[in-house]
């Protein structure tokens, strides 16, 4: 239920080229397309005989959250600015370039229980070994993302190719305690394949490392006590357990990422199909300040470790018709995450995730204009999470579906007009909370785990809304202004009557400008 959603799949079609048959693709004139952008990321050789046009995309975009319903460490309200310029380069036959830049400017009202810069929006639970403190408080956020890959056609059916990805983040709350966050990752990933016909077989392995450092103050350090209970800093080792942590104004992470795997494709002139199977593990380390108040990655510093093993398999089917298109993906993730506490010389969490996801995508068209459109996406989710000295047990199996339409309301060659509609819900299907108090202190159930369980025990349903239009330039240049609207409401009043919810819907809005050449 990812806003991002909203416009990154949604059917519009306009542009200075038509994807007929045996043409160049211009993946701006239809979103559907970026779909396939996406896939060119995940494996680039596997796309090498694609045929894809030059394009530049530069796009400003505005986005608000107003969350009624939602899990505990997720702030109540979001904005979010954001710049982001992509495109696709054949320098020859051979070779063709990919490019990114984004950038965010976010800010967040009302987050409380959570010292760091994840969210449990979009996931169940937050990694185990964190700091919090009870009381809500604003923070602001600047994200730096950048991206560039190549595939290359070697000799005879030999190919290779490659990505890198940068990302900088900076995070700090904005009021006691302070944590100021900071944050790089670097990843990378090379590839290689031999085509043979209409057959590739391909390989792949990457590495990654990110490194936070938080350096938390506060402008009065005497809130830092027990007898202020909202501004008291606590150490969460699990899920649902409590422990001392003295490190807690400077310490860092450091995770290192492995991952490896192999792909196969097929295609001919009106299909492709290409599946990828894929292994990954991080592992992160937790560090303390050494004698000096330093913090650095320094084995003797080593605090904490959490490790996350991810098997993936995507596979994907693309029919390209004359005046049809049709896409599906069917993807599969099993993860598995344990902490380890290097001074206890033991571990106490354990979380596992089963996902499988289908995507369908349905564009009928008429030249350039779309007669009709329509997406329906899939998610089950097999999720347990369990702290066996917090004493806690959490599963939760749930269903998440999103259906859309869409066609042109309004069209000719210079214009257009597309309008969208549809709907998004969650429903659980299965669900468990089983919590035996190992000390006198249940703070983290009473007022994180219960609350979170009881939203993912709740079934959701809401409209979605989508009006873009399409103006022409130049020849070459085409404009675009989007405007995104949703709500989410729950379907029973047992997540109002057993949390604190004021029983109003989630809002959802995005608008922005884009510029394809």
């Amino acid at each position: 239920m990812k806003f991002k959603s909203f416009y990154l799949i949604s059917f519009l079609s306009f542009g200075c080229a038509s994807a007929q048959l045996n043409d160049s693709i211009f993946i701006p004139v239809n979103q559907v397309y970026y779909q396939q952008l996406g896939r060119i990321w995940d494996n680039p050789i596997q796309f090498s005989n694609q045929k894809f046009s030059d394009f530049t995309e530069t796009n400003l975009s505005a986005k608000v959250k107003s969350l009624n319903m939602k899990r505990v460490q997720t702030a109540e309200e979001t904005n979010e600015f954001g710049f982001n310029t992509q495109g696709i380069f054949n320098i020859s036959d051979k070779l063709r370039l990919l490019g990114s830049f984004d950038y965010q400017f976010i800010t967040e009202k009302g987050l409380g229980y959570n010292l760091t810069n994840e969210r449990t929006e979009d996931q169940f639970v937050l990694n185990p070994n964190y700091l919090f403190v009870p009381k809500k408080a604003n923070w602001e956020t600047q994200n730096y993302h950048i991206k560039g890959g190549l595939s290359y056609k070697i000799w005879k059916g030999l190919e290779l190719g490659a990505t890198l990805d940068y990302r900088n983040q900076s995070s700090y709350r904005k009021s006691d305690p302070r944590p100021d966050i900071s944050t790089a990752d670097y990843s990378g990933k090379i590839f290689g394949g031999y085509r043979y016909k209409n057959h590739q077989l391909s390989v792949f392995g990457g590495l990654g490392r990110k490194s936070e450092t938080y350096d938390l103050i506060a402008v009065n350090e005497a809130v830092n006590a027990p007898a202020n209970p909202e501004y008291y800093v606590r150490f969460s080792n699990g899920y649902g357990r409590l422990i001392l942590f003295p490190s807690y104004a400077d310490y860092s992470y450091r995770t290192v990422g492995r991952n490896f795997g192999a792909g196969y494709s097929f295609e001919n002139q009106k299909n492709f199909f290409n599946i990828n199977f894929s292994y990954s593990k991080k592992m992160q380390d937790l560090f303390e300040k050494d004698a000096s108040n330093n913090t650095y990655f320094e084995e003797s510093l080593e605090k904490m470790k959490y490790r996350l093993v991810n098997y993936k398999t995507d596979a994907n089917y693309w029919y390209k018709g004359n005046t049809m298109d049709f896409m599906s993906n069917v993807n599969f993730q099993s993860i598995t995450g344990d902490n380890y506490n290097n001074a206890e010389f033991g571990q106490n969490y354990r979380m596992t995730l089963d996902r499988l996801s289908s995507a369908n995508h349905f564009l009928l068209r008429d030249g350039k204009k779309i007669k009709f459109g329509a997406s329906l996406e899939g998610v089950y989710n097999d999720f347990s999470a369990i702290d066996l000295l917090g004493m806690t047990y959490k599963y939760v199996k749930s269903l998440n579906l999103n259906l859309k339409f869409n066609k042109d309301i309004f069209y000719r060659d210079t214009q257009k007009i597309n309008l969208e509609i549809g709907a998004m819900s969650y429903f659980p299907l299965s669900e468990s909370l089983t919590y035996t108090p190992a000390s006198s202190n249940t703070l983290l159930f009473d007022n994180v785990i219960k609350n979170d369980h009881e939203f993912d025990a709740t079934s959701k349903l809401g409209p979605q809304f989508g009006l873009q239009f399409y103006q022409k330039i130049t020849s070459k240049t085409d404009l675009k202004i989007f405007t995104n609207f949703a709500t989410l409401f729950p379907l029973t009043k047992d997540f109002e009557q057993n949390t604190d919810y004021n029983g109003n819907p989630n809002l959802y809005f995005n608008a922005g400008i884009s510029l394809f050449y």
